[in-house]
């Protein structure tokens, strides 16, 4: 005869697995107990294990800012306490000065096995009497960094390019000669993309194709079946999410619209799903970031609703998905919560997402 605690042991078991059945799986990812954690990025290693960066500090700009990582199991059901990555007033080869702040994370693992960080940084500049000048964006700089044993240690950061204003959004994507890094400038209130090259220790930015006059930044590529990419954009006049073409054989952008979505001036990341749909992952909403939900469409212009992401009324101030597919096909999520001060996850399947659109284009 079972125990009661063999009981209670099988009775917990039971419902795990039925929540894993179900398709989706959520959990937090600790992180320390400060005023914002945010702009994360996730990414699978080599060995499965997940990991997660993000800065960490007062508030975005301020001098305490670090960025930390924790390191998941494959499933996201278990994570490390955070460690620093980049600590506060590090200064990159190839720097002018320390940094000040940092800011938004990526992560990209290469074909060797190395996982890279590229980041946004607030460079800091003092002058005599009257002391740092560098408050905010307008002293951007995006900085990139490898490590060679999944995150537990980096080598020392590089400058990757000086531009006012200037950071990273979604993960780098993979295209002949290297990868297309999404970018965008605060200042100027554009995105661009770039070629990155990555290689040894060492990451340079290419070309710079500027996307002028729309005030659309924090771009989000997923590659389509023909080597264009499609590209998501949060609006910061909030009329609402749009949508482009870039194409790295000529480098020229096309097609942009204006989707059925709204956007309350948040970032969205998006991914392609089995049969070559776009699926966005955005803020239901022109006012408020209340809700993370799902969108499903074939033309990338024209969009259906599915299930929310985030949990309403249990999570607010829902924003910046980072999403990835892992090798198992179940699709990872991690956004900020609760006025950016904690850090969510989110497993889901194929037939999870399936649901969420039943009926539905």
């Amino acid at each position: 005869m079972l125990s009661l605690r063999a009981v209670l042991i099988l009775l917990l078991a039971l419902l795990a697995a039925e929540r894993t059945w179900a398709g989706v799986f959520r959990t937090d990812i600790p992180a320390p107990a400060v005023p914002e954690n945010h702009g994360q990025a996730i990414a699978q290693m080599p060995s499965g294990a997940l990991l997660v960066c993000w800065y960490s500090g007062m508030h975005e700009e301020d001098h305490s800012v670090r960025i930390l990582c924790s390191r998941g199991s494959e499933d996201g059901a278990r994570w490390s306490q955070p460690w620093v990555a980049v600590a506060e007033h590090e200064q990159a080869i190839g720097a002018e000065a320390p940094n000040k702040s940092l800011g938004n994370v990526t992560l990209t693992v290469t074909a060797d096995g190395r996982v890279w960080m590229v980041y946004g940084v607030i460079q800091s500049r003092i002058l005599p009497i009257i002391g740092q000048v560098c408050t905010n964006w307008v002293c951007g700089r995006i900085d990139a960094r490898v490590s060679a044993d999944e995150g537990r240690s980096w080598a020392p950061a590089h400058r990757l390019v000086d531009i006012g204003g200037a950071l990273p959004r979604a993960e780098l994507q993979p295209a002949p000669g290297g990868y297309l890094g999404p970018f965008y400038e605060e200042n100027q209130q554009r995105s661009f993309i770039a070629s990155v090259t990555l290689t040894g220790t060492w990451a340079k930015l290419g070309p710079i194709h500027r996307l002028e006059g729309h005030k659309l930044i924090q771009p989000a590529l997923v590659k389509q079946r023909d080597g264009r990419f499609r590209v998501f954009f949060r609006d910061q006049q909030r009329l609402g999410v749009w949508s482009a073409r870039f194409n790295p054989a000529t480098n020229a952008w096309t097609d942009l619209v204006r989707t059925n979505l709204p956007n309350p001036g948040a970032a969205v990341d998006a991914f392609g799903d089995d049969r070559g749909r776009y699926v966005l992952i955005y803020n239901p909403s022109a006012s408020t970031r209340d809700e993370l939900a799902l969108a499903r469409s074939w033309n990338g212009a024209y969009f259906h609703r599915g299930c929310d992401l985030s949990l309403p009324g249990a999570e607010t101030q829902v924003a910046y998905p980072s999403v990835i597919r892992g090798r198992d096909g179940d699709w990872r999520v991690v956004y900020s919560a609760n006025s950016k001060s904690a850090i969510k996850f989110v497993r889901f399947d194929s037939a999870w997402l399936e649901k969420c659109f039943a009926g539905k284009g």
